[in-house]
């Protein structure tokens, strides 16, 4: 297996032109680690089994845990609403603020859409006071009825996890789970390590014109309990461990059998596309649990969770009747080599017959990037059509807010609108036949894809602009940016 593994990762690490690819393995008892690439391009150094990546959402599962230890000790049971431990804790509507729980914030079921906009444009918000927006954003869904993957709600688990310990969520994952299990390179702090001159440290790239190129990193701490671990897959491989002996690890409990059933149990039910517009003939079923995903592949339970982050892709997964699993870890955004080589981990650990999942994932990245494109296109041309704006510049300049989303600011510059959001100023563009339309002219998350996002500027009964619709959620409505001064 370790060959065959080995000649695919070095395949797919070319295919996908991935920096560096490291994989750590747990089968038939014994451990093995795959490592390929480079972790720093200008400095020439090789990926190893220790050297350290964002692992970004595989971090939810730690939290699930750490939640897990404290029911174990009947600090909290998984059915208490957030409110019982966060007396001042508040939803958009009453309802949701009496009756969210600890397991409904845990399993992705709110009624609430990401709202990661929020989260990226308030860099000058502590982890308890970003949580705490969560009563300025209204729901998209009826809460319980399908899932939404939602990073405050992890946030918000980690305010709890906080406020019972009386340890920061750092040094509970510290203290609770690292130094247990022997994690001596996995850090809830990236300043810790990074920027520190070690060679253990990855780099993060973006793929622009098939040229790996460093990519703007983002290292706030209110992601924390959301997304914010940094490991390798050496410690990765305690982790997973720990998982296939549901709660023990060399003879040590960390969680009870009990947890174990709540933490790997479907939790909420998922449908085809609702993480990524691809589905699969040979996954019956997915369903969210807490911290992890269950699904059904080829007949088999594998459970599993990926991390997407600026510059870096990650998966941690295993199949726990088959004492099987396994971490990848990547320094590239976007890349799907972590999922390919899940799955192809699966098929070799299983004895089922090879699918060429690189080619799949390639295809379903070039028909991304082409409709992405063709839509760029469509608003460029709409663009160019445009009327100009149906008053002069000066009235739209000035400063803009929501309570949940903070400010956004628009100002005049080289004769045209500028628009800053998430601290990156952009073009405010004139689309459609005036009437105070426009567009945000962003980028595609880790590409040099053009994204053009509907605005809409607001008048009050003076005709005087009063504020700014912006579409920063896809399955929600529009948000309102009320003008706050000029």
């Amino acid at each position: 297996m370790r060959d065959q593994l080995t000649a695919l990762v070095k395949k797919l690490k070319d295919d996908f032109n991935v920096p560096s690819i490291a994989v750590s393995v747990f089968a038939n008892g014994e451990t093995f680690f795959i490592s390929e690439g480079l972790s720093n391009i200008e400095k020439n150094i090789p990926a190893s089994p220790d050297t350290i990546y964002a692992i970004a959402s595989c971090t939810k599962a730690f939290t699930a845990t750490s939640i897990a230890i404290l029911a174990d000790k009947k600090k909290l049971n998984l059915g208490d609403p957030v409110i019982k431990h966060l007396p001042d804790f508040k939803m958009y509507d009453t309802y949701m603020t009496e009756h969210l729980t600890i397991k409904d914030a845990l399993s992705h079921r709110s009624g609430l859409v990401r709202h990661d906009a929020a989260r990226i444009n308030r860099p000058d918000l502590g982890f308890k006071e970003l949580a705490y927006t969560l009563k300025y954003l209204p729901p998209s869904f009826e809460p319980r009825t399908r899932m939404y993957y939602q990073n405050i709600m992890y946030i918000l688990c980690g305010i709890i996890i906080e406020k019972i310990s009386g340890l920061s969520w750092c040094e509970f994952l510290k203290e609770k789970i690292f130094k247990p299990l022997g994690m001596t390179h996995t850090y809830s702090d990236p300043g810790e390590y990074r920027g520190k001159g070690s060679e253990l440290e990855s780099i993060p790239y973006n793929l622009f014109d098939d040229k790996a190129v460093i990519a703007e990193d983002m290292f706030f701490s209110p992601f924390n309990a959301a997304g914010s671990l940094h490991s390798s897959v050496r410690d990765l491989d305690k982790w997973v461990r720990l998982q296939l002996g549901r709660g023990e690890f060399e003879g040590k409990r960390f969680f009870s059998e009990e947890m174990a059933k709540q933490l790997y149990g479907p939790q909420t039910i998922m449908r085809p596309g609702d993480m990524l517009p691809i589905s699969f003939d040979e996954v019956e079923f997915e369903n969210y649990c807490l911290g992890w995903f269950i699904e059904s592949y080829r007949g088999h339970m594998y459970i599993h969770h990926g991390g997407t982050r600026i510059g870096y892709k990650s998966l941690v997964g295993f199949l726990p009747r088959h004492k099987v699993g396994f971490s990848v870890l990547t320094n590239l955004s976007l890349n799907q080599t972590p999922s390919a080589i899940g799955y192809s981990i699966c098929d070799m650990a299983l004895g089922l017959s090879e699918i060429d999942w690189g080619k799949r994932y390639l295809d379903f990245l070039d028909k991304s990037r082409t409709e992405l494109r063709d839509e760029a296109k469509k608003k460029e041309d709409l663009i160019n059509k445009a009327l100009p704006p149906i008053r002069p510049l000066e009235e739209y300049v000035g400063k803009y807010n929501h309570k949940g989303y903070g400010d956004v600011c628009v100002a005049i510059k080289n004769n045209g609108l500028k628009i800053t959001v998430s601290g990156k100023e952009m073009d405010l563009l004139p689309i459609g036949k005036g009437h105070d339309s426009f567009c945000v002219a962003s980028m595609v998350f880790g590409t040099n894809i053009k994204n053009y996002i509907p605005a809409q500027f607001k008048s009050d009964f003076e005709e005087l602009i009063s504020g700014i619709f912006i579409k920063l959620e896809p399955f929600s409505d529009m948000i309102l940016f009320d003008k706050t001064c000029q």
